[in-house]
């Protein structure tokens, strides 16, 4: 019988404060043994600022944090038994590869610390370059390179601050496959900020979604996704979608009913007030010729590649983007189709909709 697994990280109602700016208002968090765990929000939002907390970087002014159940508030970092990864890559310019990686293992007197620099120069494909300096790498190789490091310290966490940053986006997308496989492979927990969306989306089991310093959701790519927890999420994820504002009129069976005026639409959610926001994703709406949902019209089309951008005006109210393979006129007058399960309702914000879905 497989062991339950334990909790790597837990932080409770941590606040970090600079002067009158909070950066980081009680944050709670577990993270568990062989999670990857992406955080992702706007600039300013405390992602960066929560990982330099758990590293020992910064000090919160307020709460706990655990490292394998062991309160680490007063240790300094390099008794956390944690490894760092940033967007800037810091090698020592003088030492080799092998160098580089067999550093923290000697330092921390590891036995058979050459043995794990060996191993872990071959899992990142490194054996080849062992006696190059910094200088004569790519930047993807000197990133591979810190990472590494990072692992043959003997670390079982490991925190990673834009590692990609810096690297050509396609060296990016095999390095962040690379680490992803080899975390799995070697029961590593990962704790990655990153402003990319798509990274944190096809690497991470969970993702923290972060703004004004709180958490406004954790859960699964895919929940976050298509089950968003509140407007901020419904916006930030993705990047775009419809909000369609309306009044609650009634129910139809499992779904709710919803005047948005032009239209009565069906969609999911639990509110109780009359006035509420309809979200609704542009990929998920379909162009047809008749019998649709809503009536309107082609104002604009951009061509991505495998599918179509449309803004669709409706006689009255709010314009529409739409995503669809369908190639359409501008000009046109078209129906548009979805289901009511993939309409989320939330109730109205009382800060108002622009400041709820607004992004720091």
């Amino acid at each position: 019988m497989a062991s339950p697994r334990r909790i790597a990280l837990r932080l409770v109602n941590v606040s970090k404060r600079y002067s009158e700016i909070i950066a980081l208002d009680k944050v709670s968090l577990e993270v568990w043994e062989g999670e990857y765990l992406c955080i992702i929000g706007p600039s300013g939002s405390g992602k960066s600022t929560l990982l330099k907390c758990i590293a020992g970087i910064v000090r919160p002014d307020e709460g706990d944090i655990y490292i394998w159940d062991r309160r680490v508030n007063d240790l300094p970092i390099e008794e956390r038994g944690i490894g760092l990864v940033f967007q800037e890559i810091l090698l020592f310019p003088h030492m080799t590869v092998r160098g580089n990686v067999v550093y923290p293992a000697l330092v921390k007197l590891l036995p058979k610390g050459e043995e794990i620099a060996r191993e872990t120069l071959s899992l990142f494909n490194l054996e080849f370059r062992v006696s190059n300096l910094p200088e004569e790498l790519s930047l993807g190789e000197q990133q591979k390179t810190a990472i590494a490091r990072a692992l043959a310290s003997g670390t079982r966490i490991l925190l990673m601050d834009e590692p990609y940053g810096s690297i050509d986006p396609r060296v990016a997308v095999e390095l962040r496959r690379e680490v992803r496989m080899l975390a799995k492979d070697l029961g590593l927990t990962i704790i990655h900020v990153t402003h990319n969306q798509e990274e944190a989306m096809a690497v991470a089991d969970r993702v923290v979604v972060m703004r004004n310093g709180r958490i406004e959701q954790v859960g699964r790519p895919e929940d976050l996704y298509f089950r968003p927890r509140t407007l901020f999420v419904a916006r930030f994820i993705g990047g775009e979608n419809n909000f369609l504002e309306g009044k609650l009129i009634g129910r139809e069976g499992d779904f709710l009913k919803i005047d948005v005026g032009y239209a009565r639409i069906l969609g999911r959610g639990n509110v109780s007030t009359g006035h509420v926001v309809a979200t609704i994703r542009p990929e998920q709406i379909r162009i047809i010729d008749v019998g649709g949902v809503i009536e309107g019209v082609v104002r604009y089309r951009e061509f991505l590649g495998r599918i179509y951008k449309y803004v669709i005006e409706p006689v009255e109210g709010q314009a529409l983007i739409v995503k669809e393979r369908r190639k359409v006129e501008v000009g046109s007058r078209v129906s548009l189709s979805f289901s009511p399960q993939n309409v989320i309702v939330f109730e109205y914000p009382p800060e108002g909709l622009e400041e709820a879905i607004r992004y720091e």
